[in-house]
């Protein structure tokens, strides 16, 4: 891993997870009035990734790009290297990326993350982020599993 990328993951204050199953992520399809995760800019997490069938996903996530930290633990290849906004998960893999949100707070416009795939996308693989300024609340309903999202 990186110093910078070091630097940043020590900075981490939440982590989650994420499952992407058939055409779905958390077992939940994309539903409009709901928004799946609130995170707060400023701050840097820790998302970690897995395809749980075995079929591969390509995870993409609207309005910041990552870094990928390892890959079933271990530094990953040479061409997933740098900033991204989407990597493709080969199946029963974990990927742990590294996000950093430093702008574009808003309560009310929430941001995607779903499978880049565009077939899995049309069919609801998708979910909703918000991005918000500390201790201010989404304006959508929260429906967020606890179990996917942890304080470091």
């Amino acid at each position: 891993m990186h110093a910078a990328h070091d630097a940043l993951h020590e900075d981490a204050t939440v982590a989650r997870t994420f499952e992407l199953d058939d055409r779905r992520i958390n077992g939940r399809r994309m539903d409009m009035g709901r928004v799946d995760e609130v995170a707060t800019v400023g701050t840097t997490e820790v998302w970690e990734v897995r395809s749980i069938v075995p079929m591969p996903h390509s995870f993409h996530v609207h309005d910041v790009q990552f870094a990928v930290l390892s890959v079933d633990g271990r530094e990953p290849p040479p061409e997933l290297a740098g900033r991204k906004d989407t990597v493709y998960l080969e199946p029963d893999r974990t990927y742990r990326l590294l996000l950093r949100f430093d702008d574009y707070a808003d309560p009310d416009v929430p941001y995607m993350f779903h499978c880049h795939m565009l077939l899995h996308e049309d069919e609801g693989m998708m979910g909703q982020l918000v991005v918000v300024e500390p201790g201010t609340p989404p304006t959508h309903d929260i429906d967020a599993h606890d179990a996917h999202r942890t304080n470091s």
